[in-house]
């Protein structure tokens, strides 16, 4: 008698079955994985996605921090970044955004920004042209929400060796002064011929480190670390 083989399927059928479960399988992975793309991706990510990124005389709304040598943050655009280092008693300049052109460079070395510190307000902080020049060369290739820590370079006329009696003639306590201390300077600004509704400041402040103290001097360091920015807006010149 031959062998019963009913019930038993064949080779071809078993092959055929694998392969449709794989095919499943691969189209269920599929499935998911645009179910899991569609979910990240908003039409604001995919605007953002197509945009061009920032060229050379784009307009260019930026949030920003300026941090010292420490990195601690001495002036911010930010609301989150200004909560905090007050919730920790840090010394720190708020004001809005900056609206800056891409790429631009300016000769000036002072720029008064409109900022507020502790109780201070309608005060201004000087930015330091250097920084805002690197900022904006920085820009250039961001997208919109692109974020970027930008490392200034270390300029050492920014720091100065400055002895008791001049620090003193400054308004600082000379025996009080610790290393990596802050302090609030003042900076004169240059009147403008132009200016004729003197809405140029007579003044702008800026926080700077003081360190390397002995007993006859100390060094006052003007110049910061970094620049963490977000490009919030971008305006195209063409």
């Amino acid at each position: 008698m031959k062998p019963d083989k009913k019930g038993k399927p064949s080779q071809k059928k078993i092959e055929s079955t694998r392969s449709w479960t794989k095919i499943l399988i691969i189209l269920g992975c599929i499935v998911f994985a645009v179910a899991m793309i569609g979910s990240i991706v908003t039409p604001s990510t995919l605007e953002s996605f197509f945009k061009k990124p920032a060229q050379t005389g784009d307009t260019a709304v930026v949030d920003i921090t300026l941090r010292d040598a420490l990195g601690r943050p001495v002036f911010t655009t930010n609301e989150h970044v200004y909560s905090q280092a007050v919730e920790k008693n840090q010394a720190i300049w708020k004001a809005n955004y900056l609206t800056l052109t891409v790429n631009e460079t300016t000769d000036t070395l002072v720029l008064p920004i409109p900022s507020s510190i502790g109780g201070l307000e309608n005060e201004y902080y000087a930015l330091l042209g250097p920084e805002m020049n690197q900022v904006a060369e920085n820009l250039v290739g961001m997208k919109e929400k692109s974020t970027k820590q930008v490392k200034f370079v270390d300029i050492p006329q920014f720091r100065n060796v400055t002895y008791k009696d001049d620090f003193e003639n400054m308004g600082g306590n000379f025996s009080g002064v610790i290393d990596n201390q802050q302090m609030v300077l003042g900076f004169t600004m240059p009147s403008m011929i132009a200016d004729q509704d003197n809405s140029t400041p007579q003044y702008a402040l800026r926080t700077v480190l003081l360190s390397n103290k002995t007993s006859d001097y100390v060094t006052i360091d003007y110049g910061y670390k970094t620049a963490d920015i977000n490009l919030l807006q971008l305006t195209s010149s063409t």
